[in-house]
């Protein structure tokens, strides 16, 4: 059971470090469009 919790974690983390660094690149994306309009 608790090798479960330990899994389910570890999958958790990963997930989350993937949709941080897609939303990272996100805002880099948009600040570089920013820039390039000139807003």
């Amino acid at each position: 059971m608790i090798a479960v919790i330990q899994r389910v974690r570890e999958a958790t983390v990963r997930i989350d470090g993937q949709v941080k660094r897609q939303i990272q690149t996100g805002f880099l994306v948009l600040l570089g469009v920013r820039i390039d309009i000139g807003v």
